[in-house]
């Protein structure tokens, strides 16, 4: 009976480490790609079957999904040094970092983010933001990329070259202070100069902490309302979902236009007069 019992005890106590590990193992194996440092308000993870309140000083791996509210921001500090903003209303799978190889692949879904890049130096090295429309990428340093319900995504070159693919691989290179647009079976559009106002709506909307993040302004392109109103109080989480993504890309590139190569946006190629960071 002794015997007996010692078994029964024995098989209940792996069953519970098979309920309780797997998504410690998970965490511990998943390849790393930064970690959140701002929130605003409230940030949960969701692993698995958990989900935790976490400090400005929690990982994220690779297939995270950032997932904010309205009102709500956070920034993360990707392992390359490069940091991305994300704003209120957003949805941002991490398909992968690669900080060794500098290869940096986002899954934009819905919303807008801010990407400020490290400097690209490795052969293969790039740094793009994918939605189902197409591909925007780092050239240069810095960007924001907007993706609204009516499936537009637009592209905003704050600092250095960017570049703006189509599905289909048609794509435009930007420099500071222009953007472009694409919608599905449409080419980006050729680059104009952003307006000031533009601009700073841009930057305020995917600000982490600070004023952008405290001050009043509404959405460019979605109706977005930023900014909490002295006396009101608001709770909203920003969810990270570990989860695997695969947002359409760019097909096979054709030659079109300044560059065609929507698959790989890396710095070869860079515009006359471009800032070098």
């Amino acid at each position: 009976m002794n015997v007996r019992h010692r078994v029964v005890s024995a098989l209940v106590l792996v069953m519970c480490l098979a309920l309780i590990i797997p998504s410690d193992i998970a965490a511990q194996a998943a390849q790393s790609a930064g970690k959140l440092t701002a929130v605003v308000p409230v940030v949960n993870v969701i692993r698995g079957p958990q989900q935790v309140a976490a400090s400005t000083s929690q990982q994220v791996f690779w297939g995270d999904v950032i997932n904010t509210g309205h009102l709500a921001r956070a920034r993360i500090a990707l392992d390359d040094g490069s940091i991305l903003n994300v704003g209120s209303d957003t949805n941002l799978a991490i398909a992968k970092h690669d900080a060794a190889q500098q290869q940096t692949d986002l899954d934009l879904n819905y919303g807008r983010v801010r990407a400020k890049a490290a400097k690209l130096v490795k052969p293969d090295a790039h740094f793009q933001i994918r939605t189902s429309v197409g591909v925007a990428g780092v050239v240069g340093t810095d960007m924001v990329v907007i993706f609204d319900a009516s499936g537009k995504m637009q592209v905003i070159c704050i600092e250095g070259a960017c570049k703006v693919c189509d599905a289909a691989g048609h794509c435009v290179l930007m420099k500071g202070g222009q953007q472009s647009s694409v919608r599905s079976n449409e080419q980006p559009s050729q680059p104009v100069q952003v307006t000031p106002m533009n601009m700073t709506e841009a930057v305020n909307t995917t600000a982490g902490t600070g004023a952008g993040a405290s001050g009043a302004g509404a959405g460019l392109g979605t109706g977005l309302v930023v900014g909490v109103t002295a006396g009101v109080v608001t709770t909203v989480a920003v969810v990270v979902v570990r989860v695997v993504t695969k947002t359409q890309s760019c097909g096979t590139p054709t030659s079109t236009g300044v560059h065609a190569n929507c698959t790989k946006i890396d710095g070869v190629g860079k515009m006359n007069g471009q800032r070098v960071p």
